[in-house]
């Protein structure tokens, strides 16, 4: 382990919340809602069993014509969940999180075969917090993406579920010509769901996130994971000089640029 930086137990998330393997979607999706939460922990009688997310929402239920009310989550969770130990340092976290692709659950050691409860969660945005707090510098120009995605304000919203779930992103632009309009975004869509107005042949539009932020494409890893901490932002936009879009830069990004950059 390196030493002299933070470990899980320090910087993890400890608002855990957890739903039946057996309850339906809506159930999950409020929960979210209500905690402000990508995710929940699915679990049996024995513990752990799954995590369910915003990306499996999209692409396991509404991408795949399901009801918020007819699946149960055994069916439509990301099973196994992501372990980490709760002494794993900050860069052995990050690198975990770019090798596993997802959410990591922490747990306390233990010997093999000796189940425990789960003692926190860690985010992407979780470990961009540590590590503009640590001040740390890196480069992340080789992992932000440059294809952007864009939809127009009036295309339909399983349209835009589709695209997403095809390209595996979480968020696509809405821009009418070179002007951008906004963001829908995964978190966008699990905070709309629930609502009467909201319906896949609605308008993106009508959904979006309209106060888009952005920055321009020389800012610093430690620029970028600041701008996400204090704006509370998980994607951020990258612009030339002219205001024109040329680049999107995700936490998780972030993440595998730490994690490559140590």
């Amino acid at each position: 382990m390196l030493t002299g930086m933070s470990t899980a137990s320090e910087f993890m998330s400890r608002k855990l919340v957890t739903v039946s393997s057996q309850s339906n979607v809506s159930k999950a999706v409020k929960l979210m809602v209500d905690y402000n939460i990508g995710g929940v922990i699915v679990t049996d009688d024995e513990g752990p069993v799954g995590i369910f997310t915003e990306r499996d929402l999209l692409s396991n239920v509404l991408n795949a014509g399901k009801s918020l009310e007819e699946p149960i989550l055994m069916q439509v969770m990301t099973p196994s969940p992501n372990h980490l130990s709760s002494k794993a340092t900050l860069i052995e976290t990050a690198k975990m999180m770019t090798q596993k692709k997802g959410r990591l659950v922490v747990f306390d050691d233990r010997p093999l075969g000796i189940i425990t409860h789960p003692l926190g969660i860690i985010t992407a945005t979780d470990i961009i917090r540590e590590i503009q707090k640590e001040g740390r510098q890196f480069d992340f120009k080789e992992s932000s993406s440059r294809i952007v995605y864009e939809a127009p304000p009036r295309t339909r919203v399983a349209d835009v579920v589709r695209l997403m779930a095809e390209k595996r992103i979480g968020s696509v632009i809405v821009s009418e010509g070179q002007f951008p309009r906004g963001i829908f975004t995964e978190r966008d869509l699990l905070r709309s769901v629930l609502t009467t107005e909201f319906r896949m042949d609605g308008y993106v539009e009508n959904f979006a996130t309209h106060h888009l932020i952005t920055a321009g494409e020389g800012i610093t890893g430690y620029e970028a994971a600041y701008t996400m901490r204090s704006r509370r932002i998980k994607r951020l936009p990258l612009t030339r000089e002219n205001g024109e879009i040329c680049g999107i830069v995700t936490a998780r990004d972030l993440v595998e640029a730490f994690a490559n950059s140590v």
